[in-house]
């Protein structure tokens, strides 16, 4: 049996609660590692959410693996362990939330509006197809009506397994300008260095358009981490899009604020554009974390 991981750099925590909101659909599994592996290591609490139409909440439950069940294919429990060994052994306590709507995104933006959580992780359809779960909008929905920190999840890749729970984190891109504010998506893209089992996470802050003087970063100096500026001309999102996949990055973060400033873009657009194109998860950040 494995040891629980202790995160590498513990006295700055990611996050002290992490919602999965599932489909059930095979998509949403990469999500559903992402978000468990997340609290796994940051052993915190961890929430699974799904809204459908059925009236007994276990036949929709069923059609997912078990926390536990994962855990144990993971090596993190004996096989057999109790229901209260996730918590007894792993130090994650686990809630599962079924509402019963048709409206998905309603349901979960009321749910956290009541139950507040620092990070959502959302499985998307990936490679230009809208995200299940934030039809018919775009990506700012969940992000900006709740104001909280979305982890959106493609289908496949991304820095956890399901197959074995392991993780790795190489390489962080992050879109940075005046405004909105980039601090707020710099400071969690070097605590998810925790996420990493790498010597050195190669942090790379991304600038689109002309050179701005007035652009000042406040980067962390940590052993572990290792800073680089990188200037493009051109469109944005496009732009953010081929960098991530010149450089191989594991995790885009961008700060978000809903008020059509993001790169002088509309609302979201340059979030949704990414999300849809990439084949990284991507953070969103709301600029008032």
């Amino acid at each position: 049996m494995l040891a629980v991981p202790v995160p590498r750099y513990a006295d700055e925590p990611f996050v002290e609660s992490v919602l999965c909101a599932t489909d059930f659909s095979a998509a949403g599994m990469n999500a559903f590692a992402h978000a468990l592996m997340m609290a796994v290591t940051l052993r915190c609490r961890f929430t699974l959410f799904h809204a459908g139409e059925a009236a007994d909440p276990h036949v929709e439950w069923s059609q997912i693996p078990g926390v536990r069940n994962v855990l144990e294919n993971w090596g993190y429990l004996e096989k057999g362990s109790p229901r209260s060994a996730v918590f007894e052994k792993v130090a994650v306590d686990v809630d599962k939330v079924y509402i019963r709507s048709r409206d998905a995104l309603g349901g979960l933006t009321s749910f956290l509006q009541s139950d507040p959580v620092d990070l959502v992780v959302i499985g998307t359809d990936g490679y230009g197809n809208a995200p299940v779960w934030l039809r018919p909008s775009a990506a700012h929905r969940i992000t900006w009506d709740t104001s909280t920190m979305t982890l959106f999840v493609p289908p496949s890749g991304g820095f956890v397994s399901m197959a074995h729970g392991g993780f790795t984190l190489r390489r962080v891109l992050v879109p940075v300008d005046v405004h909105p504010d980039p601090q707020p998506a710099i400071t969690y893209a070097f605590r998810a260095a925790a996420f990493s089992s790498e010597e050195t996470v190669a942090m790379d802050l991304l600038h689109v358009g002309e050179t701005n003087e007035s652009l000042r970063l406040n980067l962390p100096e940590r052993d572990y981490l290792r800073w680089e500026l990188l200037s493009r001309r051109g469109d944005v999102a496009g732009q953010i899009l081929r960098t991530a996949s010149e450089l191989d990055a594991g995790l885009i973060a961008m700060t978000t604020d809903g008020a059509g400033s993001l790169f002088g873009a509309l609302r979201g657009s340059v979030t949704e554009r990414v999300v849809q194109g990439t084949a990284c998860p991507v953070l969103a950040v709301p600029v008032d974390r």
